[in-house]
């Protein structure tokens, strides 16, 4: 198919009204483009070109002065005019050979009337000749974007497209892909791909207006996402049709594309539906075991647990999808098949356990550490992120396993355990959670704890630290003391309240057992009210 345009030189030499005009320099350039026709008499005429004109002049301006004839034909060189139109007789009779040897060796053709000709007829016939050939040319352009919208409801369409900018332009296409894959069409000889490459690279966005590239791109995107570069390359210099024809086509692959995003997206999203329900409780054994091997037969996994990563959500230009996939990957190194769900700005991984039982935790560990230490992460990422994960159970309690990681993550921010990764960790706070719950946690702090708090109150002291302390150090008074910086003698003094306040048997195994767990409580509690102020 004929895609040539606009004009050549060689084109314009066809036309009634060149029929006695003869071609006298720069016969290699017949191949020029001419976008319009100009008629010139002046000699400074930089600031008038945008390029590819054809000039029209008798030679008035510069007639019998060599020197400033070649000045105006080096602005026309430098200013990629398409070529030059002189009629002689009238004020120039012939063209020095210095002007004739410097178009030659521009290749800029030189074309002469021996007899004056109207050129009111030329710029009428050539401009009337090149809104008919922008008139074909859309025509054309809008064939091609009817064939590419239709190919969008057919299937394999991707590949149909890049065949279709193929037949049309007759160059090669490329779709370079955001993850580095490039597609060819047609396909080219393995040994050929790295010449292509370096095309591929050289490729950019280029404008309709003065360009004479052999290669360009266009990006596919939608919605503010780009999936890839469309690309296509000749052994001719591209025309306007070409870079039409090549944005009418990233306009198709990016409808495509976004087609397949939303079919991923509204399959991702039933996914993320059954996960949430079987996270809640929903689904019985048999329905999770059908669903895991509609998913993947070779899964053969009996037992789950949930580990949450919470990702600061302020950060609008967060791509969770990629965390997600990098973070499945290591965990998949671990021994886990993940599945991800989301939850405001949380990822939840089902971690379905493909190895033995007894090392999980090592291995979960390996697996964090191993994404705590990602380099890309660091470099990325500007704000932490943190994981939290429920103990290893059968697969109809995955929702026991999904409290346990939220209660975990919950304790992480209020207590400041950012290397606690399981709940099995938790130790005295799984208690003090589940009375906390029952807002019985204040009524025990109260009882083995309100004197010594009361009295720090009123009396501005520092019992409560001095009694957290020495229990630290299971009674050392010297160790204490150091701790506190402060003399013994005065130890002994603080030491002497806490009995009057808690009983002279505070020390013992039971009740010093329960005033221990009443500061981590108590610890716990004033953190809790600092968050909500």
């Amino acid at each position: 198919m004929n895609n040539t345009f606009p004009l050549t030189i060689k084109e314009v030499l066809k036309r009634p009204v060149f029929q006695g005009a003869e071609v006298i320099a720069g016969h290699d350039g017949l191949s020029r483009p001419v976008r319009w026709v100009h008629i010139m008499e002046v000699t400074e005429i930089g600031h008038l070109l945008n390029g590819n004109e054809l000039i029209l002049s008798t030679g008035i301006g510069w007639k019998n002065n060599p020197r400033l004839a070649l000045s105006l034909l080096e602005q026309m060189v430098e200013k990629d005019v398409s070529g030059l139109c002189l009629e002689l007789g009238t004020y120039v009779n012939h063209l020095p050979e210095e002007l004739i040897r410097f178009a030659d060796k521009h290749q800029f053709p030189i074309i002469i009337f021996k007899e004056k000709v109207r050129f009111i007829d030329i710029t009428q016939d050539l401009h009337r000749l090149s809104i008919q050939n922008q008139y074909d040319l859309m025509l054309r352009l809008e064939s091609a974007s009817n064939q590419f919208n239709h190919l969008l409801l057919a299937a394999n369409s991707f590949r149909r497209i890049l065949r279709l900018i193929h037949q049309y332009l007759r160059v090669q296409v490329a779709y370079h892909s955001v993850d580095g894959k490039i597609e060819f069409y047609p396909n080219i000889d393995p040994k050929l791909q790295k010449d292509y490459m370096e095309k591929i690279k050289a490729a950019q966005p280029n404008l309709i207006i003065n360009s004479s590239a052999t290669s360009a791109s266009k990006p596919v995107q939608a919605m503010g996402r780009k999936f890839g570069d469309l690309i296509i390359m000749s052994e001719k210099v591209l025309t306007d049709f070409d870079y039409l024809v090549l944005e009418r086509a990233a306009t198709a692959l990016s409808l495509d594309r976004m087609r397949l995003l939303y079919t991923e997206e509204k399959k991702r999203q039933k996914e993320n539906d059954w996960i949430l329900a079987w996270l809640r409780g929903e689904h019985s054994k048999e329905t999770i075991v059908q669903f895991l091997n509609e998913l993947d037969a070779k899964i053969m996994a009996d037992k789950s647990l949930t580990c949450l990563c919470e990702i600061d959500s302020s950060d609008r230009d967060l791509d969770l999808t990629y965390y997600s996939t990098l973070f499945q990957n290591i965990f998949m190194q671990h021994g886990f098949f993940p599945l991800t769900s989301y939850k405001r700005s949380y990822l939840i991984f089902v971690l379905l356990n493909r190895e033995k039982e007894h090392d999980y935790r090592n291995r979960l560990k390996q697996a964090l550490a191993q994404i705590y230490e990602n380099k890309q992460l660091k470099k990325y990422l500007n704000n932490p992120f943190r994981f939290a994960a429920g103990k290893l159970l059968p697969l109809e309690k995955l929702n026991e396993s999904y409290e346990q990681a939220k209660k975990t993550i919950y304790l992480q921010k209020k207590m400041n355990l950012s290397q606690c990764y399981f709940y099995d960790d938790l130790y005295v706070y799984q208690i003090i959670l589940q009375l906390d719950r029952q807002n019985e946690l204040q009524e025990l702090v109260d009882t083995y704890l309100g004197p010594v708090i009361q009295f720090d109150q009123e009396r501005n002291g520092d019992l409560l630290r001095t009694l957290s302390v020495l229990l630290e150090v299971n009674g050392s008074k010297k160790d204490a003391a150091e701790r506190l910086f402060i003399v013994r003698q005065t130890l002994y003094h603080r030491i002497e309240k806490i009995k009057e306040l808690l009983g002279e048997d505070f020390m013992e195994s039971e009740k010093r057992l329960a005033i221990e767990f009443a500061l981590y409580a108590h610890q716990f509690l004033r953190k809790k009210i600092s968050a909500q102020t």
